[in-house]
C-alpha cells in the first residue's frame, strides 16, 4: 500500500508542471471569454442607447413636421387653389351602376351571402 501511494505521489510530482500549466491555461481562457462577453455587452448597451436617442430625436422632428403639415393643410381653401391655377373640371361622362338584382352574382353585394 505504501508503494502505491509513493508511486502515485511520484507521478503527480512528475506531472505537476503540466497540471499547473493546464489549470493556468484554463483560467486564462475563462478570463478571456469573460472579457470578450463583457466588451460585447457594453458595446451593445452603448449602441442601444444611441439608437434610442436617435429615435427620440426623430420622433420630435416628426411631431414638428406633422404640426406644420396640419397648419398648412388648414389654410388651403378653394379660393387659394384658384389663385394657383386650379380650376374645376368638367364632367363629360357619368359612370352608373345598374340596379342590383337577385341573381347569384349579386347576392353577395346585396348582403345575402350563400
Amino acid at each position: 500500500m505504501k508503494r502505491v501511494i509513493v508511486s502515485t505521489a511520484g507521478h503527480i510530482h512528475d506531472h505537476r508542471a503540466k497540471l499547473s500549466l493546464v489549470i493556468l491555461s484554463a483560467c486564462v481562457l475563462v478570463a478571456v471569454f469573460y472579457a470578450v462577453n463583457l466588451y460585447t455587452l457594453v458595446s451593445h448597451t452603448i449602441a442601444i442607447k444611441q439608437i434610442e436617442s436617435r429615435a427620440a430625436s426623430l420622433s420630435g422632428s416628426l411631431s414638428a413636421l406633422d404640426a406644420e403639415y396640419l397648419k398648412l393643410t388648414s389654410t388651403i381653401t378653394p379660393d387659394i387653389l384658384a389663385e394657383h391655377g386650379l380650376v374645376a373640371g368638367e364632367v363629360s361622362l357619368y359612370i352608373t351602376r345598374p340596379a342590383p338584382t337577385a341573381s347569384a352574382g349579386n347576392l353577395a353585394s346585396l348582403g345575402n351571402e350563400l
